[in-house]
C-alpha cells in the first residue's frame, strides 16, 4: 500500500486499519448457497486477512472450519488456507456417505 493513501489511518486511536483487494465466490458441489471470500490488506503493516460468509461445519465436525491464521503473507496463502478448509470437512463428509446438505454451511453473522 503507497504511503499517499495510508497517511490519513496514522493517527492516535486508528486501530488495523484495511483495505478491500479482492472479493471470491464460490459453491460447495450439491450445495446451492453462495460462499464468499473477502481479501483485505493492512494499511499500516503489511499483511493479508480473510473475512468469509459461511463457515462449514458437515457430520463428524464437532466444531466449524475456523483457520487459526488470522494474517497471511500474501492473497494465494489466505485462499488456500480457506478453501482447504472448506474442501477437507466436505470430502471426509461425503466419503463417510454422507449426503451434502445446506445446514452443513453456517453463516458468519458479522459478515455484511
Amino acid at each position: 500500500m503507497t504511503n499517499g493513501i495510508a497517511a490519513p489511518f496514522r493517527r492516535t486511536g486508528i486501530e488495523s486499519p484495511r483495505r478491500l483487494v479482492e472479493e471470491y465466490a464460490f459453491m460447495l458441489e450439491d450445495i446451492p448457497e453462495l460462499i464468499r471470500i473477502r481479501i483485505y490488506e493492512g494499511l499500516k503493516e503489511s499483511w493479508i486477512e480473510t473475512d468469509q460468509s459461511h463457515y462449514l461445519q458437515a457430520p463428524g465436525m464437532s466444531l466449524p472450519a475456523i483457520s487459526d491464521t488470522q494474517r497471511y503473507r500474501n492473497v494465494n496463502e489466505a485462499l488456500d488456507d480457506v478453501l482447504e478448509d472448506f474442501t477437507k470437512g466436505y470430502h471426509a463428509a461425503r466419503n463417510a456417505g454422507h449426503t451434502p446438505d445446506i445446514a452443513w454451511l453456517l453463516p458468519n453473522r458479522y459478515f455484511r
